[in-house]
């Protein structure tokens, strides 16, 4: 009897997803019945007359990136096999290219928001800001941002041009670089010469491995007696979103970290849990702080946890969520927008440093000695 119940059970279960199908696939038919009339005429007129022959899979591919294009959304995109793991390899901090991280700022224009330092590109000159016009020749126009990406990487030994448009001098730059295999540490820590006893701990990037980059970071600290804390978030262009609530969380002992609204304005709020970092804190920010960066700039700003230093973040307050699709491809799609703890809209606003200092451009660093200087105070008091 339970076998038979059993059975009866998964037999309805069945019936009801496929009653849901057929009335999902109705509400389409009925509902867009143009749209979709016009999709399967304009297939069979491309496939019957077209003078290259293309196969049906492509296109279907090229109208599954046309609708991702029509939102205009830079930062969503359909990836293909390739891409995806192209994606993947990126939060592993391990790829081939040559170094460089790129957002769309808000005329759509593919802006360096920081070259990777030891990197191909930081090598060859190119700056945070360049606005990037070429990429072998080809205008960057009309191209999505993982499109860009995607060709600036490939092979190490093999050279990509890159043509920048830098506005600080308003002139125009091309770079012949070589591609190289780029593995990014997360972290890079030291204890800073001279009393009191401070730390720098300078964060590359989130990805998968950072918090626990962070952790053995912050413990070698505390061993070597440090009695405050620089953490330098500068060209920072951000990455992995639940390494951020981690390494959030290294800071912050209780309230919120960071909140999100979906499309319908539902709000989820992610907490602190407790045990903090027990240490004062002086954070560095400037252009190249992004995405993820700004979350934990914002939450700390916020808090009151640590003052900022530098200058203005990038503004990339968006949260792209990644659906893997059947057969390897993967849609990544902009589905919320987030809010520093006091409710601030970043996006597109960035975010202003407690203490605004430029930097010189020169070898030496005024705005780690500033931040030095708000330490030293804080720890003296």
């Amino acid at each position: 009897m339970r076998r038979s119940g059993l059975i009866k059970g998964i037999v309805l279960i069945f019936a009801f997803i496929g009653l849901l199908s057929v009335l999902s696939v109705t509400y389409l038919t009925v509902t867009y019945k143009n749209n979709l009339g016009s999709l399967v005429s304009l297939t069979l007129l491309i496939k019957n007359n077209a003078l290259e022959p293309v196969e049906t899979p492509v296109l279907f591919e090229g109208a599954m990136r046309g609708m991702v294009n029509a939102l205009e959304d830079p930062y969503s995109a359909y990836l293909d096999r390739r891409q995806f793991e192209d994606l993947n390899i990126k939060l592993r901090a391990s790829f081939g290219g040559i170094g460089i991280v790129v957002g769309a700022d808000e005329e759509n224009r593919f802006r360096v928001v920081s070259p990777m330092k030891g990197t191909p590109a930081y090598r060859e000159g190119i700056k945070s800001g360049d606005i990037i016009l070429r990429i072998n020749g080809e205008s960057t126009r009309g191209l999505t941002l993982d499109d860009a990406v995607e060709m600036m990487r490939g092979e190490p030994g093999t050279q990509v041009h890159i043509g920048v448009y830098r506005e600080s001098d308003g002139q125009e730059y091309d770079y012949k670089i070589t591609r190289e295999i780029i593995n990014v540490p997360s972290v890079d820590s030291e204890l800073l010469p001279g009393t009191p006893r401070i730390g720098y701990l300078h964060l590359l990037q989130f990805t998968n491995t950072s918090p626990q980059e962070m952790e053995k970071a912050l413990n070698q600290l505390h061993k070597e007696k440090a009695q405050g804390l620089i953490l330098d978030l500068r060209d920072n262009p951000g990455g992995d979103f639940e390494a951020v609530l981690k390494i959030a969380d290294l800071f912050l002992d209780e309230g919120a970290i960071v909140k999100v609204a979906d499309h319908r304005g539902k709000e989820v709020v992610h907490e602190a849990h407790p045990g903090a970092l027990e240490l004062p804190v002086v954070v560095l920010v400037n252009q190249g702080s992004a995405s993820s960066s700004e979350i934990l700039a914002g939450a700390l700003q916020d808090h009151r946890i640590a003052p900022l230093v530098g200058e203005k973040t990038f503004g990339k307050g968006l949260v792209q969520t990644v659906y893997p699709l059947v057969g390897g491809d993967a849609l990544k799609l902009t589905t919320d927008k987030y809010f520093t703890p006091r409710g601030t809209d970043i996006n597109q606003i960035g975010i202003v440093p407690d203490y605004s200092v430029p930097s010189d451009g020169r070898d030496e660093d005024p705005q780690l000695k500033r931040a030095r200087e708000i330490l030293v105070s804080k720890i003296t008091k």
